[in-house]
């Protein structure tokens, strides 16, 4: 079982799944390039996309098992899980079940949901030149204008994610997140309206400083930065649904995504995918409520996942 962690964390955050899953999987939850104890390259290129999900593919084919054949349990949560719906579509035969948290895939965000490329350019042509269609079939292929649509329907999204349009400048994201010692960092992760919202599960100083320790280290803020300063770059887009079986988790109270997003993902999944809302959670799904995400996987998985893997 691989492990794959968000921003602005690190490996500690699966502290309690690790426990939970160790008697019965080999885990690893390593820190991402640039996070924590792992390489820290310079420059916004060291951190592209392909790049990052060529990590995830190593440590898989290092690490899973069988040697012959390596797969592996793929979870991941927040930017953990961006890498980890990419790398399941691009590379299913790595990953024997899919776990996703609080993460969008960046076709449902895109708007780019269709199942078929022609069905796709269908629509469009329709859309455009109604002049040259008579009528129009169109299989498993929605419109680019629904994630537009559902944008509109719900502006509270661009402002819950104005953060990444922020770290898309130079140095400033960096300025103002290490102001008056990580400050905002620490207002996104312990806040009562963006942070874990089960006061029993609220981060100690302790554990939040082994967060802030690497982002406050020379240089530590950039190479987490840089994750989203190339999120819009020219990396192609899955089109398809990861083939994987597929679990997505998402907390009722997430204040960077909106949980409404879930349903939007599940319409474009495959139909065994399932969709858990966690009442009343926050988007630090694995520090606030390890116990119930430990019972949704372990149902998820079952006794279809081999042991070791």
């Amino acid at each position: 079982m691989l492990l794959l962690h968000g921003f602005p964390q690190n490996w500690f955050c699966w502290r309690h799944l690790l426990r939970e899953f160790s008697a019965r999987f080999r885990v690893v939850a390593p820190d991402l390039r640039g996070y924590g104890d792992s390489e820290k390259p310079p420059g916004r290129d060291s951190y592209r996309l392909e790049l990052l999900l060529g990590d995830v593919r190593d440590v898989i084919e290092a690490l899973g098992t069988p040697a012959a054949s390596p797969r592996c349990v793929l979870v991941g949560h927040d930017w953990g899980g961006v890498l980890a719906w990419e790398v399941a579509s691009r590379h299913p035969r790595l990953v024997e079940k899919l776990v996703v948290m609080d993460a969008p895939h960046r076709a449902v965000m895109a708007g780019d949901r269709d199942r078929g490329q022609r069905g796709h350019e269908g629509v469009e042509v329709a859309s455009r030149h109604p002049r040259l269609v008579e009528k129009l079939v169109v299989m498993d292929a929605p419109h680019r204008a629904v994630m537009a649509a559902f944008t509109a329907r719900h502006p509270s999204q661009l402002l819950r994610s104005c953060y990444m349009f922020l770290f898309q400048l130079p140095w400033l994201p960096e300025l103002l997140l290490s102001l008056a010692d990580f400050q905002l960092v620490r207002w996104f992760m312990t806040s009562a309206l963006t942070g874990i919202q089960d006061p029993a599960r609220r981060l100690s100083e302790q554990e939040l400083d082994a967060f802030l320790f690497g982002l406050s280290q020379p240089g530590g803020l950039s190479p987490p930065i840089h994750y989203y300063r190339n999120l819009f770059g020219a990396t192609p887009i899955p089109r398809e649904p990861p083939p994987p079986p597929t679990l997505l988790l998402w907390g009722s109270r997430d204040a960077f995504l909106d949980p409404r997003l879930g349903p939007a993902h599940l319409r474009w999944l495959r139909p065994s995918a399932r969709l858990r809302l966690l009442p009343g959670a926050s988007h630090w799904l694995p520090e606030e409520a390890p116990r119930p995400l430990a019972k949704l996987i372990g149902e998820f998985l079952g006794g279809g996942a081999e042991e070791g893997s």
